[in-house]
């Protein structure tokens, strides 16, 4: 009987030390908060940062309110991600690259380089934490809404936390959302393309800015490539249809002249004009508007069609699109590409990319627009009678 127990033991103790460590670290983790004591679930002793495991035995991570919360001065101060951490009473800050995160204790409010965002914090930080059996006590915060706001790659894979370095490629491609070639020497072709047939719709499309000229930055994305990919996406549904012949100032990075964009429309006798852009001013403002040259709406009617018609189609389809507040049309008459064209023009200010929120679902959103975009000259010109 002695023996059937002592090698029951060995048997146990061989099957423990085999067990996965993600499911040895699934016990409860006691952290004193504000005085009170809590058992949090899902404990993990360690993680993995940039390949290296991190030893967090002592001060492991824990689930609160659907988060896996995680100690800053173990994970962060410590770790070959070299975050800077600066507290201040009731606020500590990370600042890792480029970007500064700021959060405060017990709230879920986020201020990401200077900009606000309320509840964006999957579970609110503790300041002040104190892990049971350890002495001191520590600042802990959501990892996966810090690390995805510093830019830092988080993941989870069969219950492992991986937090990954983002190496300047992949920033890359994280803040400039369309993959598209680099063309610095790109000859621009602004002659007429080839007769078409009578009963198509000519349409000139024009992506904002592209090569060196970015447009405006907001805090993750730059308004040249945003204004490409809604485009791009556009192309896909007109390059099925045969009732268009759509002509593009650009369809990679690159930056046609704004001279050189009024002749690709002119030269081609376009019916319509459109213009694809990302507004910027203040951190607060929203809304999407549509601006057009009020003082060539005469001059540039053509088919029935003014440019305040055009206008006001692209804005009402661009607000069903966005979901963002209507701030109607603005006469603009100093733009060259309201101001040169011979035709129905008009230039789509989609949202503000200096608001995070709109920035971030226009990132999120670039295909969505470029169909709506494609089926707003759709219907209208099928109101028009220019197409059935």
């Amino acid at each position: 009987m002695r023996r059937m127990i002592s090698t029951l033991a060995v048997f146990l103790l061989v099957f423990s030390l085999c067990l996965p460590l993600s499911v040895q670290a699934s016990s409860k983790v006691k952290v004193r908060y504000k005085g009170v004591t809590k058992s949090y679930s899902k404990k993990k002793t360690y993680i993995f940062i940039n390949g290296e495991r991190k030893d967090l035995s002592t001060t492991p991570v824990f689930l609160k309110s659907g988060a896996y919360m995680g100690p800053v001065d173990k994970i962060f101060k410590s770790s070959p991600l070299k975050v800077k951490i600066k507290q201040s009473g009731k606020k500590i800050a990370l600042t890792y690259k480029n970007r500064k995160l700021t959060v405060k204790d017990n709230s879920k409010t986020a201020i990401l380089n200077g900009v606000t965002e309320k509840n964006a914090l999957g579970a609110t930080p503790m300041k002040g934490a104190v892990y049971t059996n350890t002495k001191g006590s520590r600042w802990v915060v959501p990892l996966k809404s810090v690390c995805t706001r510093l830019g830092i790659s988080y993941k989870i894979s069969d219950g492992i936390i991986y937090l990954d370095e983002v190496t300047e490629s992949q920033t890359n491609s994280v803040t400039n959302p369309t993959p598209v070639p680099v063309s610095t020497e790109q000859t621009i072709n602004t002659q007429a393309a080839p007769p078409l047939a009578a009963s198509q719709v000519v349409l000139v499309i024009d992506a904002g800015h592209g090569g060196i000229d970015s447009g405006a930055a907001g805090k993750l994305y730059r308004e040249k490539n945003l204004n490409l990919a809604i485009v791009l996406a556009a192309k896909q549904y007109f390059d099925r249809d045969s009732r268009f012949k759509v002509i593009y100032t650009r369809t990679d990075d690159s930056y046609p002249s704004l001279d050189d964009r009024c002749k690709i429309a002119n030269n081609n006798n376009a019916d319509l004009f459109i213009c694809v852009h990302i507004n910027s001013y203040l951190p607060s403002s929203t809304g999407t508007l549509t601006l057009y040259n009020n003082s060539r709406n005469e001059a540039t009617k053509k088919n029935g069609i003014t440019s305040r018609d055009l206008a006001l189609a692209m804005q009402a389809s661009a607000v069903s699109a966005t979901g963002f507040p209507d701030k109607g049309l603005m006469n603009r008459t100093g733009l060259r590409v309201l101001n040169k064209t011979n035709m129905p023009a008009c230039l789509i200010e989609y949202g503000f990319i200096s608001n995070i929120n709109e920035e971030r679902l226009m990132y999120s959103h670039t295909s969505y627009y470029g169909r709506k975009l494609y089926e707003a000259i759709e219907e209208y010109m099928k109101l028009k009678g220019r197409i059935k």
